[in-house]
């Protein structure tokens, strides 16, 4: 059988429960159906929500099947274990509590964002500060990184007596860990400040007099050129901008949720003691 939605069809199962008075197979009947199964109408809003979530036009006649017989058979099973109870098997039980939850977490972070939406101006703030923080140079570049600051020295020494950075790195490349060139890299994209610093500091044709420490280990860098780069327009990168800012949101939220919680780990194991395998 082929894969279906888990966070919809088990989230619509997540109302199966044994015994009278439990809820019906479909929790969802909001607004005008969309379709009917078997006695079962089906909202146009449940529909469109399972079209999104495949990526599939409504208005495609085709496209439109596929997602009638997907949300058709979520039905179809959520009415078969809604009849049988399958919730009262625990296996069962956990698996769609689990995806409920889920789904519920995921539909409330949504709905976080669309009732706080990014300002124009904090965009427009935030493009303006990525901008500047990228530079409007990119960056040609070498750099022999070496995993101790003897060899590394050794290199430099030779740089700074006269030696031609071509000729030094063709001596070193071999003891080195890396040894590379770049082409067109703008500051944002270097993994260490100590990086950003250093190059900041060079001229065209210079090498670093000293190598350079990072996490990574000892680099001697080489500039080799320095080339203007023009931003992309802020209405090019407006969408992009915006999901980056509402998932940042409500990251924060999210930190904000957790700081004020309680949450007791009631089966973590005491102190010298090794967890049951």
């Amino acid at each position: 059988m082929r894969s279906v939605l888990p966070l919809l069809i088990l989230a619509t199962l997540a109302g199966c429960s044994g015994g009278a008075g439990k809820p019906p197979a479909i929790q969802y009947t909001s607004g005008e159906p969309a379709l009917r199964v078997n006695d079962q109408p089906v909202s146009a809003a449940l529909l469109a929500e399972v079209a999104r979530g495949r990526g599939l036009d409504l208005d495609n006649p085709e496209q439109r099947l596929r997602a009638i017989k997907e949300l058709s058979d979520y039905v179809l099973l959520a009415t078969i274990a809604h009849k049988q109870n399958m919730s009262d098997d625990p296996a069962f039980g956990a698996i769609v509590e689990s995806q409920r939850l889920q789904g519920i977490a995921n539909a409330t972070l949504d709905y976080y964002g669309r009732t706080h939406p990014i300002s124009e101006a904090a965009l427009k703030a935030e493009y303006d500060a990525q901008v500047a923080k990228a530079g409007t140079d990119s960056y040609d570049f070498a750099q022999m990184l070496f995993d101790n600051e003897t060899e590394a020295l050794k290199a430099s020494e030779e740089l700074l007596a006269g030696k031609d950075w071509a000729a030094v790195y063709a001596q070193w490349q071999g003891k080195a860990k890396q040894a590379r060139e770049f082409q067109d890299v703008r500051l944002v994209q270097l993994p260490s400040p100590e990086l950003v610093d250093a190059l900041k500091k060079l001229k065209a044709g210079e090498s670093t007099k000293v190598p350079v420490k990072s996490q990574f280990g000892w680099h001697v860098l080489h500039l080799s050129a320095t080339k203007p780069v023009t931003p992309p327009a802020f209405d090019a990168i407006r969408g992009e901008l915006q999901k980056h800012m509402l998932a940042r949101q409500g990251d924060q939220w999210m930190e904000k949720l957790r700081g004020e919680a309680v949450i007791l780990d009631l089966k973590a194991p005491s102190k010298g003691e090794t967890p049951a395998k």
